[in-house]
């Protein structure tokens, strides 16, 4: 029974890690088509959803009641945003889809890749990727609470790990929309630099 049991993790493993492999190549492989006097608009990039939640502001006699571990002055419920990605060339929308996060929980980072065939010369194009679920929500109405040291320092964290999950997140917006040149069988590739949290152009040379 055993290897049953570690069977679908380890497939699910295997999946996953082949997936990422397949779109490092994409990303990474020379810009050019393989059909004489063909082009191609490339989509490709790996980044993570932001976590939508509800967050409530729990009391001191709540905390009290909550193993010392498990103390959290924000209890939140949520899932990972969905975003809707547009894709336009000379205006026109050629591609309009909602895109999430990997695994069965949407919580993995976002692996995409697609290509649009794209006639050479000078195109105009624009990529947008815009969140389509709420933001967080706060809810401060939970009752008395303390304003100790260490309730504040605990408060204080629990604030400052949500910021930092934000800031790795995609934002809720990111747009690119420029007027380039496009040779005879060349890619024109969107990626996402997650450094500057916004989307890029390139072609081949």
């Amino acid at each position: 029974m055993r290897p049953a049991v570690w069977a679908r993790p380890a497939a699910g493993l295997t999946v996953a890690a082949f997936g990422l492999i397949a779109l490092r190549a994409g990303s990474l492989a020379p810009l050019r088509t393989s059909a004489v006097g063909e082009s191609v608009l490339r989509l490709s990039w790996s980044a993570r959803p932001e976590r939508i939640e509800q967050c409530r502001r729990l009391t001191d006699a709540e905390l009290a009641e909550r193993p010392q571990h498990m103390r959290l002055r924000w209890e939140c419920e949520g899932r990972f945003a969905r975003y809707l990605l547009s894709v336009r060339v000379d205006g026109r929308i050629v591609a309009s889809d909602t895109v999430r996060g990997g695994g069965l929980r949407n919580d993995r980072p976002m692996h995409l890749f697609r290509e649009y065939a794209l006639r050479p010369g000078e195109r105009r194009l624009g990529v947008t990727l815009r969140r389509i679920d709420a933001s967080v929500r706060l809810d401060s109405t939970g009752g008395q609470v303390a304003a100790g040291a260490a309730a504040a320092d605990r408060e204080t964290r629990e604030a400052q790990e949500r910021r930092v999950r934000r800031a790795e997140a995609l934002p809720d917006s990111v747009s690119l929309d420029t007027v380039l040149v496009v040779p005879t069988g060349r890619v024109a590739l969107v990626s996402y630099a997650s450094g500057e949290r916004k989307l890029v152009f390139r072609t081949g040379q």
